[in-house]
């Protein structure tokens, strides 16, 4: 009887271990040119129908829900657990106060700090936010502090061809060969403790799709398609197979079950 209960136990443990990811959407106000309505709320619902198996936790936040979305992001850093945001190209000010007004400590950074993810596509990663119904600017001050490196880490490039590596015809085969990128990622201006953990594709230099490691704290920026509507692709596609190929493989997620969701919240309610 005790080596059952020994099993049953570990068995709960691995489970909540494997399938403790949660994921949240950031579905406000975007730059035009950037995105439609149609094509981000096709996108998102894409990727949710592809890849929701592997999250005990699925949300979407408009701009008028961006209270609700800090008290989800502060409920999910520090809870041992790896989790992402997914952003349509702005960063709404609940997770970095418009202006660069806290260029230290914010929600984002403390996010990547915690071991967590970003996903962010469309335009320029922590440029600006649109929730207050105009573009209103942190420009590339928005990444170098949440990332902690130079303004230059992103770069604008309009129009610049991209070649997909091996990991990107591995990992996101609809990418195709070629595709254009806007505002790509310049390994040049990559300092340890960051580092390209996967390039899945580039010009010389200049790379996106690109996901970023922080080897201290193990935050996780992903950047893919950061470009214009016409250049775009199919971004929930690519989104789903970034997650389901390589987060999956690498973060060694598995699919959550009805009665692994019944474990997690059982086990969480007897912490408590």
């Amino acid at each position: 009887m005790k080596k059952l209960l020994s099993a049953i136990i570990i068995g709960f443990a691995f489970a909540s271990m494997a399938i403790a990811a949660d994921i949240a959407f950031y579905v406000g106000a975007f730059q035009p040119g950037t995105y439609d309505d149609k094509s981000m709320a096709d996108d998102v619902e894409k990727i949710i129908k592809n890849t929701g198996s592997l999250f005990n936790d699925i949300q979407k936040f408009d701009d008028k829900d961006l209270h609700q979305f800090g008290k989800w992001t502060d409920a999910n850093t520090g809870d041992g657990h790896l989790d992402i945001i997914w952003l349509n190209g702005q960063i709404p000010s609940t997770l970095y106060p418009t202006f660069n007004k806290k260029p230290d400590g914010s929600r984002a950074e403390e996010w990547l700090d915690d071991g967590n993810m970003f996903i962010n596509v469309a335009d320029w990663f922590a440029w600006a936010t649109h929730e207050n119904g105009e573009k209103e600017r942190n420009m590339d001050a928005g990444a170098a502090n949440i990332l902690d490196l130079a303004e230059n880490i992103i770069v604008g490039r309009d129009g610049t061809a991209m070649t997909a590596t091996a990991a990107g015809k591995k990992f996101m085969p609809s990418l195709g060969n070629k595709y254009l990128s806007n505002r790509p990622v310049n390994l040049n201006a990559l300092v340890a403790p960051w580092e390209a953990a996967e390039v899945f594709a580039e010009r010389k230099n200049f790379v996106d799709p690109v996901v970023l490691r922080n080897t201290k704290t193990n935050g996780h920026l992903a950047i893919i398609s950061q470009s214009k509507t016409e250049d775009m692709g199919d971004r929930g596609e690519v989104c789903s197979e970034f997650i389901n190929n390589w987060v999956k493989e690498e973060m060694h997620l598995l699919a959550v079950e009805p009665t692994d969701k019944l474990a997690i919240t059982w086990g969480s309610i007897k912490r408590d």
